[in-house]
């Protein structure tokens, strides 16, 4: 075979297209790395800036470390809390959280064999091995209830099916705030423990009842109030709700009807309106920060759902081959920065090795469902990793 003139000439010309080419992918990847150089210098630098300007900063700092944790039962009606709660409280005990929150199943109910008797000695158990360890280090606890602790199922009467579940819980968180010297600064607690609201340091947290799917139709008109007076308040630089089932689905057998907030959209539109940082669940055992873009409207609400610490941990929905693992999570706040990935850090690990988790592991997107079982795509949410230990 001859070459031609014109053949050499279109050869050369395709391969200073090559690298023409490759010489652009490379410069947006390089002004890609510099747009995060920039934008790291800039955390760091506001976060000394408001270092030198307040004498307690560092108290600050740790006061605004808060530690989650979700689904930490194991099998129904067990009193001993599963090995790998116990490697997730020694890990919480080298992390200086300021408040630590959980997302509900903290027992093992939502069985009606279960007497009133048995659900005392369960929560009792928890306490031992999860609020006595905290209350030693002087270490703040709330949290949701989920379906296991307190489920919100109703019969065709509108009756609860697990109120015995309802009342031994309530029980046993009136009679612990009761004991509690710990000073919260609470804003709303009549419905206490299903409902409340209270502020951190800068940080406003409203807790909603999300063992149901439906259950919090019922109090919308009182989560907008919170979310007002959140809005009102201008030392509130940032807002997290908790609730146990999601708003989107991130773990398989988990992504239908029931097992995911029905009002998913509008909640999701009201929290994005009201400029809500975080909503933090529980219930699908599976680590993902993520977001619906194509619901944020302007702020950009990020749904944290949170890895299990007890048994059962789940894969994700989609094609990924990560393995279903336990994860414990953690943020930082930094209210001198106002926009969302800037103020907020955020810190994953696995409680029985303590290596921390990558969000960058995680897929960038994944194929998800509403609570109606319409399909969305949740976009992974990439933070900062904070320090271990401010």
């Amino acid at each position: 075979m001859t070459l031609t003139c014109d053949d050499y000439c279109d050869c050369a010309q395709e391969k200073r297209m090559q690298i023409q080419t490759l010489y652009l992918v490379r410069k947006e990847r390089c002004f890609r790395t510099l747009l995060v150089f920039i934008f790291c210098w800039a955390c760091l630098l506001a976060e000394v800036s408001h270092a030198k300007t307040s004498p307690s900063s560092k108290k600050e700092s740790i006061n605004n470390r808060i530690c989650f944790v979700s689904d930490m039962n194991g099998s129904y009606g067990s009193i001993d809390m599963p090995p790998s709660v116990q490697s997730a409280m020694d890990q919480l005990g080298r992390l200086n959280c300021g408040l630590v929150l959980g997302a509900g199943d903290l027992v093992a109910g939502q069985q009606t064999s279960l007497t009133e008797s048995r659900l005392r000695e369960m929560w009792e158990g928890f306490s031992r091995v999860v609020l006595a360890p905290l209350d030693n280090q002087n270490i703040p606890f709330l949290s949701a209830l989920g379906n296991h602790d307190a489920s919100a199922d109703r019969n065709s009467s509108g009756e609860f099916i697990f109120e015995r579940d309802r009342r031994v819980a309530k029980d046993f968180w009136l009679t612990r705030l009761e004991n509690s010297e710990y000073p919260f600064d609470w804003i709303s607690r009549e419905d206490f423990p299903f409902y409340y609201s209270l502020r951190h340091g800068t940080i406003g947290i409203i807790v909603v009842d999300g063992t149901s799917s439906t259950e919090l139709r019922r109090k919308r008109e009182w989560l907008e109030q919170q979310l007002i007076l959140f809005e009102k308040d201008p030392s509130l630089s940032t807002r997290i709700v908790v609730g146990h089932l999601p708003l989107v689905a991130v773990a398989k057998g988990r992504d239908r009807q029931g097992e995911i907030l029905a009002d998913s959209r509008s909640l999701y539109e009201l929290f994005d309106h009201y400029k809500v940082d975080l909503y933090v669940s529980g219930h699908h055992h599976a680590f993902y920060p993520g977001r619906i873009d194509a619901w944020s409207q302007q702020h950009g609400t990020v749904q944290l759902a949170l890895g299990a610490l007890g048994d059962g941990p789940r894969h994700l929905l989609g094609d990924s081959n990560l393995p279903a693992r336990n994860a414990l999570s953690f943020v930082d706040i930094n209210p001198s920065i106002p926009f969302l990935l800037g103020k907020i850090s955020l810190g994953t690990l696995i409680p029985q090795t303590g290596i921390y988790l990558s969000t960058l592991e995680l897929p960038e997107e994944i194929p998800s469902v509403d609570g109606r079982e319409n399909s969305v795509r949740l976009e992974r949410v990439d933070f900062a990793r904070p320090f271990p230990n401010p």
